[in-house]
């Protein structure tokens, strides 16, 4: 029992980003990257100079780097576990109509928020006034959300696009016989991105063919 409470324990520590594992920070004494994009520069020291950034590495993770008195700390920023809290991240109550949405329907209001970022009664109401419009006003609110999740998937997956492409390397091969040889993946990328790009225009046009 006592070792479920701890795993219940750590998990809890976890999602709160208080776990051990997490506050842990490395430090790092080289020299700062001398030309830091403004846009990632979080926090600057009153000379100007930056204090908090973010570097970014080939596969699209990033660092968060905080000039000390001497030595600089790097600490993740775009972890699983904080994609993970802003996930699970609800508020308590609705922006939208106050209710708090950990009390009646809490259930509900967890499972609109994460789709519509409303509470239940909102997406209620705003449907019934949308029906009471006639089939066309319905339909076209049924395409607008088609739309908008469509376009929330090409977000994630432009990232894991570039992703695939830093990490999909020139290979070499060697069969049963012995012979060896190279496989040029440069054609293979190049198709990757004309389907990808393709298969995101064929969707949005079929948007517009249902106008």
């Amino acid at each position: 029992m006592s070792n479920k409470l701890q795993n219940v324990n750590a998990v809890k520590q976890m999602l709160a980003g208080e776990h051990r594992t997490q506050t842990k920070k490395s430090i790092y004494t080289g020299k700062t990257k001398k030309d830091i994009p403004v846009l990632d520069i979080l926090e600057k020291f009153e000379n100007g100079k930056p204090k908090v950034w973010l570097e970014t590495d080939a596969k699209g993770f990033k660092t968060r780097i905080t000039q000390h008195d001497g030595f600089k700390s790097r600490e993740p920023e775009n972890s699983i576990l904080k994609s993970i809290q802003s996930i699970l991240k609800v508020p308590t109550t609705c922006p939208g109509c106050g209710t708090n949405m950990r009390k009646k329907e809490k259930q509900l209001n967890f499972k609109f928020w994460f789709k519509r970022k409303k509470c239940f009664s909102c997406v209620v109401s705003e449907e019934t006034k949308i029906r009471q419009q006639g089939p066309a006003a319905w339909s076209e609110h049924e395409k607008t959300i088609m739309q908008s999740n469509a376009e929330a998937w090409f977000k994630d997956s432009d990232k894991e696009v570039e992703i695939l492409k830093t990490q999909v390397k020139e290979t070499a091969w060697e069969n049963a016989d012995g012979d060896r040889g190279e496989v040029d993946i440069t054609l293979f990328i190049e198709k990757m991105e004309k389907d990808y790009l393709e298969l995101k225009s064929n969707i949005r046009s079929s948007f517009k063919e249902t106008s």
